[in-house]
């Protein structure tokens, strides 16, 4: 079983707590998880990933934003989280001794994702319910993904209504490096209406992509 430590490291707004995870037999990269506004590290779904990576051979390391920690609101526009992550894509690469770093966020934290991952050198993003309603300056976002060549996977639920799905799809229909996989039965959460989260079905999607990931850095 890997091991898993706290650890602290200076964000761009302040000193940042996390938890890293060692990956189970050697290490092919590293993955960088942030949360969502509601929520920290330790979210079921941000936690079960981090496993899952970790026992795909990833180095992971999942944080909590400085609002989380402090009960404050996000920044505005996300920009002190933008730069968080920034940070933690750094002190990973240097932690980890790796160039290929993926990037994984929900909520928020996946629209930080998008920001972060187009200014770092990084293997791959993955975007856990991202909400998406056609909005411009988000579509020219996304675009830049595919323009800067990041492999990316997004994960939607089928039931979310915070996302236009057939604008959403047909803006990935035409991006190379984006994979768009819609969730049965999930909510913008990647929940279903009970409330629990759909682990499962994220993680073969998860896996399943890391896997062609892995071969493709190999």
């Amino acid at each position: 079983m890997a091991s898993e430590r706290d650890v602290r490291f200076e964000g761009a707004t302040d000193t940042l707590i996390g938890r890293v995870r060692e990956a189970t037999g050697p290490a092919w990269g590293a993955l960088v998880l942030c949360h969502g506004r509601h929520e920290g590290m330790d979210t079921p779904l941000v936690a079960a990933l981090a496993r899952l990576a970790s026992e795909e051979g990833l180095w992971t390391l999942r944080f909590n934003f400085a609002f989380q920690a402090s009960g404050a609101e996000p920044s505005a526009e996300h920009a002190d989280e933008i730069a968080d992550l920034r940070e933690a894509i750094v002190y990973a690469r240097a932690t980890a001794g790796t160039d290929a770093v993926f990037v994984a966020g929900r909520g928020l934290g996946a629209w930080a994702t998008v920001a972060a991952v187009t200014d770092e050198t990084v293997a791959g993003a993955i975007l856990l319910g991202l909400a998406f309603e056609g909005q411009p300056e988000r579509r020219i976002a996304l675009q830049r993904l595919d323009e800067f060549e990041i492999p990316t996977l997004i994960l939607v639920g089928f039931e979310s209504d915070r996302t236009d799905l057939p604008a959403l799809q047909e803006l990935v229909g035409g991006l190379s490096y984006l994979n768009l996989e819609i969730l049965a039965g999930a909510d913008h959460r990647l929940e279903d209406a009970k409330g629990r989260p759909v682990t499962e079905a994220v993680l073969t999607k998860a896996h399943a992509w890391l896997s062609l990931r892995r071969k493709t850095i190999g």
